[in-house]
């Protein structure tokens, strides 16, 4: 194990993965003025830089992932700016060797130094969050009909048929049929539809709304959101740059997938609901002309519960997804 050679300012990433790895607190002393050395805590998670104090101080107060204390040590008043590792020890000691760079380097009082480093290291400083569960499971049952769409059709068209969240698509565009993808994990198929203007067929084109019901299950039966990406990913082959390119609108990124260990699977087969007749949408031509000064309403969401509601066979290849209409 080794420590910067004495012409070079910071560790390799090789270097600081293995002291980071051996869960041993050190100090490691970056040459220069004012005097800077780093404190590694691997055990509690932390990595810190001490300095000479000075004021202003540096305002992190808003920052979720560092803090700012000082100090006195003997007769020095210190400054220590510490940063919580989240998962990325790499980005929290560039944080830090920035930081001592603006310092020893550029030569800029504290509080500059400090905000030049965090403005070209900000995805430390970025929360980690979790979809939430409903988002969570919404996103599960795209992925699960697209995987299917892949295996019956091929990635490049079953991938141009996904429209995604950021969209003003209906969430799968066939020539001959739309489809709007809802789903559940309670025991009926309760939808929440968001908007007046979700369930409007478009274009003339016939809009069917896929209800898929899903259960929390075990690693034999199931599988969690990032196994379900992944496979996704591997199937679209050629085609994954687009596929990614449509996992960013759904705020996916890969480093959190620690965050879903919840094993789903299919809680019933889906079903296929033709958005026309007796479907209850709420549209504006259902209730434009019966709603006072209608133009005034926005943001309008609603539930509807599908579970004894007769359902449809729409054309392939949608039909392959869904339970078969009885006879």
């Amino acid at each position: 194990m080794t420590v910067p050679p004495g012409d070079a300012r910071h560790l390799t990433f090789t270097t600081l993965d293995e002291l980071w790895n051996s869960r041993t607190p050190m100090v490691l002393p970056i040459k220069g003025e004012p005097p800077c050395r780093l404190q590694l805590d691997p055990k509690n998670g932390f990595i810190t830089l001490v300095t000479t104090y000075e004021t202003p101080e540096p305002d992190v107060a808003k920052l979720k992932h560092i803090g700012f204390n000082a100090v006195s040590s003997g007769h020095d008043d210190l400054a220590e700016l510490t940063v919580r590792v989240e998962g990325n020890v790499h980005s929290a000691y560039g944080l830090l060797a920035t930081v001592a760079d603006e310092l020893q380097v550029e030569k800029l009082p504290l509080a500059a130094a400090v905000a030049a480093g965090v403005a070209r290291h900000r995805n430390v400083l970025a929360s980690r969050g979790a979809l939430t569960t409903e988002k969570e499971i919404g996103f599960f049952g795209e992925l699960l009909f697209l995987e299917f769409l892949i295996q019956a059709v091929g990635a490049g068209p079953a991938v141009a048929t996904w429209q995604g969240p950021m969209s003003e698509e209906h969430d799968f565009t066939f020539d001959s049929v739309h489809v709007e993808v809802k789903t559940t994990s309670g025991e009926r198929r309760k939808h929440v539809i968001h908007g007046l203007e979700q369930l409007v067929p478009l274009r003339g084109v016939p809009l069917s709304l896929l209800s898929i019901q899903l259960t929390r299950s075990s690693p034999e039966g199931g599988r969690t959101l990032p196994q379900l990406v992944a496979q996704v990913r591997t199937l679209a082959g050629g085609h994954r740059v687009a596929v990614d390119a449509m996992l960013d609108t759904f705020a996916w990124c890969s480093g959190d997938a620690d965050l879903y260990p919840t094993f789903w699977a299919l809680r019933t087969e889906p079903r296929a609901y033709a958005v026309h007749g007796d479907f209850p949408a709420i549209t504006p031509n259902a209730v434009g002309p019966v709603v006072p000064s209608f133009g005034l309403v926005s943001e309008v969401s609603y539930k509807v519960d599908l579970t004894d509601l007769e359902y449809d066979s729409p054309p392939d290849p949608v039909g392959g997804f869904v339970e078969a209409k009885e006879n």
